[in-house]
């Protein structure tokens, strides 16, 4: 989310290829319910983000 939901970037950041980063946005969005690329779906995890 910090990187406007570019998995190039992210992937990038983080040292991981792109590949891994769509596989474990996948394996949230499977475990949550929730679609990332809809932005009512993206504001709870984020909020939850911020909190910490």
């Amino acid at each position: 989310m910090a990187h406007n939901c570019s998995w190039a970037r992210t992937a990038e950041a983080l040292h991981l290829h792109v590949n891994t980063v769509h596989y474990r946005i996948d394996r949230i969005q499977a475990l949550t319910g929730r679609d990332l690329s809809r932005l009512d779906h993206k504001l709870d995890p984020r909020a939850a983000l911020l909190c910490r």
